[in-house]
């Protein structure tokens, strides 16, 4: 890690503590040179080297583009998609990451309806639509979709 004060390039953990919730770990720092100390959170990302296997092709994750497609999930309310689409494409992000296999298209589209359902079903609804995740529209307890758990 380099010194966020001198930039040098040799610094040390003085402190070290995993996150209650979800796969983050935050460290304190001191630098070697200066001795500067500060502290960083770090968390995993799929960004970083996993690769997404679609039609034979692999294809580097890209966390803008599932941010914009939770986002456009929130027709009902669009301000509820400004606000939380990136904390949510976050939370997908690290659920994904801490899988210890390559991860597919179906399994971020699987992982991100799962959240959004949590957050909002209406939202959830809307994605799980435009993945093509509803397989029976047919009227199915009081005229609600069946949505596809491609994890089965």
């Amino acid at each position: 890690m380099i010194c966020i004060n001198c930039f040098h390039r040799n610094t040390s953990v003085t402190n070290s503590r995993s996150h209650k919730k979800g796969h983050s770990v935050w460290r304190r720092r001191k630098c070697g040179k200066c001795g500067a100390i500060f502290t960083t959170l770090e968390r995993p990302s799929l960004g970083q080297g996993i690769l997404i296997s679609s039609d034979s092709e692999s294809v580097p994750f890209n966390l803008g583009r599932l941010v914009i497609s939770i986002a456009e999930a929130f027709t009902h309310a669009s301000s509820d998609g400004k606000n939380h689409a990136l904390a949510l494409a976050e939370t997908v992000e690290s659920t994904l990451a801490s899988q210890l296999r390559e991860i597919s298209k179906e399994d971020i589209e699987a992982t991100t309806h799962q959240v959004l359902k949590r957050f909002d079903e209406l939202a959830a609804l809307q994605y799980a639509a435009k993945h093509q995740l509803i397989v029976d529209a047919s009227l199915k307890r009081r005229g609600r979709p069946s949505i596809v758990s491609r994890s089965q």
